[in-house]
């Protein structure tokens, strides 16, 4: 739980930037609450991770040493012993090996020989979720108000979250999530998904193999302009760190085809990169259910690809994407007829041109999509003033997931 203090010093940073003469203050209020989140840890990490994965949040400031944010958070003491019966480890860590927004992370040895990762929820999650979460709620609120909306809607940001960090402290769920995909990429050549011991688990402990090897965040989080993160990679793991990055998009977009469900939460602290261009997935406290509609996912998957190879518009891309994610809202505009084109059509003409004066002195549309910001870029058009869309809880989780396709353009 944070004190008051904590709070009143942010709001005392982001108060001393909006007087002074700093020219970029968008970028320096930014850079203030990512520090200070940061250093508070838990849910203001999640909501750092997923303000960096599907915005644009940390544009213009942030760099390799950021990246860590994905990969360790602040840790926490606990006796282990409180949480598993030590009879059964022949060996288990004193300190944790990882320390994640919302799990503390030990190394073990079980009697029988398996080397294993010991997941435990953090206390104070478990503890304080439900006041963080309304103090989260408040400064968001907060920032909404004062602070520029040129590139973040903190509001957006914090309603989507606060659903997806309460199914994430139930660790029976997340066993049942990664069992369905231990099951469903059992004899994968390339992707591997740790082995969970539910006899050792609990609500609050999940025991599960322990994969050795870099997480993408690692290389990212280490990578210099002179040692770019796929040498890293390479001296690592001996693997193509281009061609690992395709087969986590690659997966994404295969499951949402062909599997009940999505991997949910792709970002690179949860893919861990391992030798012979294989990756490891880890961390399935979110899962997305498969698009309501094949055709209509495929549809919006090739106008994103077309725009990408720029064959295609984003009219084309804007149309599909609401029939993708918001199908109610889609039929019922294309009853409504205007001479030639539907409601649908012509929106997409007006918001095409309102997005464009936007995002004017900023990264273009196009730019966006490419480095990956499908949510970001989406959210900002469907949230527009012309038409008020909003993508319910289902979609929100599988665009997340669509954000994996997103990963490769910066290792150079």
């Amino acid at each position: 739980m944070k004190t008051v203090r904590c709070y009143a010093s942010l709001i005392w940073k982001l108060a001393k930037i909006a007087c002074s003469k700093e020219p970029n203050k968008d970028t320096e209020y930014r850079r203030a609450i990512f520090y200070s989140f940061k250093e508070w840890g838990g849910v203001y990490i999640k909501f750092l991770q997923v303000m960096a994965g599907a915005s644009k949040f940390m544009e213009g400031w942030g760099g390799p040493r950021e990246m860590e944010v994905f990969s360790q958070a602040p840790r926490e003491d606990l006796n282990l012993a409180d949480y598993v019966d030590l009879k059964n480890f022949a060996a288990v860590s004193a300190e944790p090996v990882a320390a994640g927004s919302f799990a503390l992370v030990y190394r073990g040895t079980l009697v029988t020989g398996e080397d294993v990762a010991i997941k435990v929820l953090h206390p104070s999650i478990k503890k304080g979720l439900k006041h963080n979460l309304a103090v989260l709620g408040r400064l968001c609120k907060f920032f909404t108000h004062f602070l520029p909306q040129t590139l973040v809607d903190y509001n957006e940001a914090y309603a989507a979250c606060a659903k997806m960090f309460a199914l994430e402290t139930d660790y029976r769920r997340e066993m049942a999530n990664q069992e369905f995909f231990a099951q469903f990429y059992q004899g994968h050549p390339r992707v591997v998904i740790p082995k969970i011991y539910r006899e050792l688990s609990s609500r609050d402990v999940i025991v599960q193999d322990f994969i050795a090897g870099p997480t993408l965040a690692d290389v990212m989080s280490k990578s210099t302009p002179e040692k770019p993160a796929s040498q890293l990679t390479k001296e690592l793991t001996g693997s193509d760190l281009w061609e690992q990055v395709v087969i986590a998009g690659g997966e994404a977009l295969y499951t949402a085809m062909c599997a009940d469900y999505v991997y949910g939460d792709p970002h690179p602290g949860n893919i861990i990169l391992l030798p012979d261009n294989r990756i490891a997935l880890i961390d399935f406290g979110i899962i997305a259910n498969r698009p309501r509609s094949h055709r209509a996912f495929y549809d919006w998957v090739r106008s994103y690809y077309d725009i990408l190879n720029e064959t295609g518009g984003f009219k084309q891309l804007l149309e599909t994407s609401v029939i993708c994610f918001c199908p109610d809202i889609a039929l019922a505009m294309q009853r409504c007829n205007f001479g030639e084109d539907d409601l649908l059509a012509v929106l997409s003409d007006a918001i095409t041109e309102k997005l464009d004066h936007e995002m004017n002195g900023n990264v273009s549309y196009l730019e966006s999509f490419k480095a990956g910001h499908l949510a970001d870029v989406f959210i900002k058009v469907v949230g527009t003033k012309v038409i008020e869309v909003k993508i319910d809880m289902v979609n929100f989780e599988l665009m997340k997931a669509m954000q994996a396709s997103g990963f490769g353009n910066d290792f150079g």
